[in-house]
Parts: C-alpha cells; sequence; structure tokens
C-alpha cells in the first residue's frame, strides 16, 4: 500500500455547512409550488453527476447560461407558470447571493495538521463556478493548495475528469491520496475506482445520504468527523 502523500476534500458538506441557504424548493415553497422527487433527482442530483459538461465550462458566462437554461428545463416539468420563471430565478439568485458559509469546528485545525506533516491538501468539489470565493469565505483558502471545482473541470464526481484535473494539479499519483467527502457515489464510489482511498463522512444530524449500502465495501473508512483523517494518516505512516 503506497504512502499518504496527499488528502483531497470534498467542499460542501464535509469541510463546510451553510448556516443560511435559499433553496429552489425554498423558493417554489413561498410561491405555493412543490417539486417532486422525480423531477429533482433528474435535474437536480442524479440527472447531472458524473455527465460531462466541457462545452458549458469554457468561461463563467458560458456555465451560467448553461446553469440558467438547467433551471428553466427543470420548471417546464412543473405546474409553474411560464410568467413565474424569471421572478423564481431571480429570487433564486438572490438566495444564493445572500447564504451563510461557514468551516465545521474542527476543520481548520485538521487542514493546518495535514499541511505540517508535510502532506499536500486539496478541494475537489461539485460546485458552481465560484467555489475559490466560497472557499475563501470559509477561511480556509491558505491552508490549501489546490481547488477543483466541477464546473472548471467540465465533468462533476463521480465523472473520472474531475479527480484526474484533482490529481495531476496535487502532483501526485492516485493510490497516495486519501478523499474525504459525504456522499457515496461522487466521494466514495468514483475516488476508489481511481485508486484513491475513500473515507465517508457521517456527521451527526448530517442529511442523510440514500445512496450509500447497507454494508460499506471493504477499504471505506467511516468518520463522523475530519478527525478521523489525522488518525488515518497516522496508522498509515
Amino acid at each position: 500500500m503506497e504512502m499518504v502523500t496527499a488528502v483531497l476534500f470534498d467542499f460542501y458538506g464535509t469541510i463546510a455547512q451553510a448556516t443560511h441557504w435559499v433553496s429552489i424548493d425554498v423558493v417554489l415553497g413561498e410561491r405555493g409550488h412543490v417539486l417532486s422527487d422525480e423531477v429533482r433527482d433528474r435535474w437536480w442530483n442524479s440527472g447531472v453527476d458524473g455527465i460531462e459538461h466541457i462545452e458549458h465550462s469554457q468561461s463563467r458566462d458560458h456555465y451560467q447560461a448553461w446553469q440558467r437554461q438547467r433551471l428553466l428545463a427543470m420548471l417546464a416539468e412543473t405546474d409553474v407558470h411560464p410568467g413565474e420563471y424569471e421572478a423564481i430565478l431571480e429570487q433564486f439568485r438572490h438566495g444564493n447571493a445572500t447564504r451563510v458559509l461557514e468551516a465545521y469546528p474542527e476543520t481548520s485545525g485538521v487542514l493546518h495538521a495535514l499541511r505540517e506533516q508535510g502532506l499536500r491538501v486539496g478541494i475537489c468539489s461539485n460546485w458552481d463556478w465560484d467555489l475559490s470565493e466560497a472557499v475563501d469565505e470559509v477561511g480556509v483558502a491558505d491552508l490549501v493548495e489546490v481547488v477543483v471545482s466541477s464546473a472548471w473541470a467540465g465533468a462533476r464526481k463521480p465523472h473520472p475528469r474531475i479527480f484526474e484535473q484533482s490529481l495531476a494539479k496535487l502532483g501526485v499519483a492516485a493510490a497516495e491520496v486519501v478523499f474525504v467527502g459525504d456522499t457515496w457515489g461522487p466521494d466514495v464510489v468514483g475516488p476508489q475506482a481511481m485508486g484513491m482511498r475513500p473515507v465517508y463522512l457521517r456527521r451527526d444530524g448530517h442529511w442523510p445520504d440514500d445512496t450509500a449500502p447497507q454494508t460499506l465495501n471493504d477499504g471505506v473508512t467511516v468518520a463522523a468527523d475530519l478527525t478521523a483523517v489525522l488518525d488515518l494518516i497516522e496508522e498509515e505512516a
């Protein structure tokens, strides 16, 4: 087994959380509409994870235009009147602009400890074009060397493209990397297929991950918080 030389982290739900965020469900609910689970999953979750969108990742403008079209297509499958579309999109944009993100209590200490041990540290996240700004907002920008967003990579986890870009920027082999995240497919199945060692984060009170199997795969470390990463690194030393 290769020595661990780097740790890649998912961002949201792993090293940071939102204390205020207006979701599309909240926006629609305030207007008396309900987004069905089937439509949400197809447009917002499983319909996006893993697909390539390289043509929409040429620039921030390209990416935002694509996001807008996806939202409109999703609304077209609801009972929302087309006359409400623009007002809903504007309310959703305003909600995103006023969101508040913060790091989990142990995040800074763990990242700092990893850097002190000489490990390379990065973030690999299914996020929008402004991931760097979000990382800066939670106060950990100076503790990570590499930040890779699916918006820039042109594919979301668990697609190999985003992992390949993250590994290339870190300059390490997959077998030397521990990947830490809170969602089974993107953060466990994807990294494991690339040859990385996954740490599956199950925080107390965290939103449920219904995609995780009842019996976890061999080689998957389950952690209640990020401090378990330090224990794993110490065991591997």
